[in-house]
């Protein structure tokens, strides 16, 4: 049992066809400039799509939307838990009297 299957084509400019494969995997409009290094999904080079940072070797790190906001979860709000360890060492215990 075969099952056909057909590639989306989408034209920019003058006649020029890329297939599903060349189009960014973050808004499905504009056409792949980079990959991403946590997952290596193609993105474009839209703000929106991806968020790269400094590498090494005049490099860049280049993370997709979605790996960014899997990690972005994953993180501890250090502002939160700084506050927290200030007001458990100096508050003062109260004395239950009978």
């Amino acid at each position: 049992m075969s099952k056909s299957i057909t590639n989306k084509r989408k034209t920019y400019g003058l006649s020029v066809f890329h297939t599903i494969d060349d189009i960014c995997s973050e808004c499905d409009d504009n056409i792949i400039y980079n990959t991403c290094n946590k997952c290596g999904n193609g993105v474009c080079n839209s703000i929106e799509c991806h968020t790269s940072f400094p590498h090494c070797k005049n490099t860049q790190f280049i993370v997709c939307d979605t790996c960014y906001k899997s990690i972005e979860r994953k993180l501890i709000n250090y502002d939160h838990l700084i506050i927290y360890k200030f007001l458990k060492n100096n508050m003062r215990k109260r004395r239950i009297s009978c």
